[in-house]
């Protein structure tokens, strides 16, 4: 029973989500940033808020994204969401198996040559709060990190410690990449951390009046 129940919810969540997207009509701001690398075939880092998950997880669908997903037992449901996506769900986070969650990522960027996603305030958070894992995971690995955030002009904003954003069918999306960040050993991982905040909640704040 418990088995039906795992594969009704995830495949209920995965069908919805290709109907959303399908449904819905995008523009893509600064995309010549994320061209760019494409272009030298340069992997990068996506850091993006929590509460940003959903509608990424449909618009990088069947590019192989790496993305570390929790231990817990909700992320067993997002885990198998994203394989059905065809992207590459790594398991850990800053509170369970995070360390070896990491050196996967590390190594996954290194040896696949495919994209890695990050959310830094994630699982558990503190909302907007970024943890130190995107930034090892840029520095080891020398791949910038790419900021990107969305918004949707009809959703549903959950009552949850990050106000998760689930959109809705027959949208308008905006996605808007920033700056990229990079991080060499000899840097200062805290200044880091703030200017990569810092361009996070700028591309945030742009997306989030564009509806408005």
């Amino acid at each position: 029973m418990e088995k039906f129940k795992f594969k009704l919810i995830t495949n209920l969540v995965y069908l919805l989500l290709l109907f959303v997207g399908k449904t819905s009509s995008v523009k893509l701001i600064k995309e010549d940033i994320i061209l760019k690398f494409r272009k030298m075939k340069q992997p990068v880092i996506y850091s993006f808020w929590h509460n940003r998950l959903l509608y990424l997880a449909y618009l990088y669908r069947g590019k192989m994204v790496g993305v570390m997903v929790s231990t817990h037992k909700d992320g067993e449901y997002i885990a198998d969401i994203m394989k059905k996506l065809k992207l590459f769900p790594i398991r850990g986070s800053s509170t369970r198996g995070g360390v070896r969650a990491l050196i996967e990522m590390i190594n996954y960027i290194k040896s696949s040559g495919y994209d890695v996603g990050f959310t830094p305030d994630g699982p558990r958070g503190p909302k907007y709060e970024i943890q130190p894992g995107v930034l090892i995971a840029a520095q080891k690995t020398g791949a910038p990190i790419i900021p990107i955030a969305w918004n949707a002009k009809y959703k549903i904003v959950l009552n949850s410690w990050d106000n998760f954003i689930v959109p809705l069918p027959f949208n308008k999306f905006i996605v808007m990449y920033g700056t990229p960040v990079y991080i060499k050993n000899s840097d200062n991982i805290e200044t880091k951390r703030q200017k990569l905040k810092e361009e996070m909640m700028r591309i945030v704040k742009i997306v989030d009046e564009y509806f408005k």
